[in-house]
């Protein structure tokens, strides 16, 4: 089975044990994601839905490709593989959001 590292992103390490990266074994990015959940069985529903599918504002990349490009959870992993979870972050304030432009003085929304 390859030894290959799953990094997670800084909001599920809090939810974690405070760390990014996990080493795991796993012949799969499915087997990775499934292993990761043994050692932090906490990420399990931040990441998938009630289905079992990846949630749709989590992306999950395999040496630095989306699964989805590739073969989707069932791609190969070979020894020193790099997975990586990344959630989509949203929201923030309406005046955090707007853009002041220097010269005219004019904000954007």
């Amino acid at each position: 089975m390859p030894s290959v590292m799953v990094r997670i992103p800084s909001l599920l390490a809090e939810v974690g044990d405070g760390r990014k990266e996990i080493p795991v074994e796993a012949g799969t990015v499915g087997g990775a994601l499934e292993a990761l959940f043994g050692v932090l069985p906490q990420l399990r529903v931040h990441v998938f839905d009630e289905t079992g599918g990846v949630r749709p504002h989590v992306s999950v990349f395999h040496e630095g490709r989306a699964a989805r490009d590739r073969d989707g959870l069932a791609a190969p992993l070979s020894d020193g593989s790099v997975v990586t979870i990344l959630q989509a972050v949203s929201g923030g304030s309406p005046a955090s959001a707007q853009v002041r432009l220097p010269v005219s003085g004019w904000t954007i929304p």
